[in-house]
């Protein structure tokens, strides 16, 4: 028997906490879910987003080039992961950083 949506979405919190123990997500909040078939497995793909304290950064910004591209020079510390569980036995699968455009 699968497991439910909310079975899948506090099974990809519960690992995305312990992955992150040493840094623990701020404001986790759910925003996407998605059950789709991936090579030959039933899953949820759960989107979670959060704040981290460590600083992310996915480009090198400079004071030039924040006059041609704000957005660099205001990178915020809010990322979104997609967590694959098992839709039938609600077990983590894997973690993949999911952009935002």
């Amino acid at each position: 028997m699968a497991i439910s949506v909310k079975e899948a979405v506090k099974a990809a919190k519960d690992a995305l906490l312990e992955l992150y123990a040493d840094d623990p997500p701020k404001d986790m909040a759910l925003e996407e879910i998605e059950r789709r078939q991936e090579e030959g497995k039933d899953l949820w793909l759960v989107t979670l987003g959060f704040y981290r304290r460590k600083a992310v950064v996915t480009q090198a910004a400079n004071q030039i080039g924040s006059l041609f591209n704000p957005a660099l020079a205001q990178i915020e510390h809010r990322v979104y992961k997609m967590l694959s569980i098992d839709a039938q036995t609600g077990t983590f699968v894997k973690m993949d950083i999911r952009q935002v455009q």
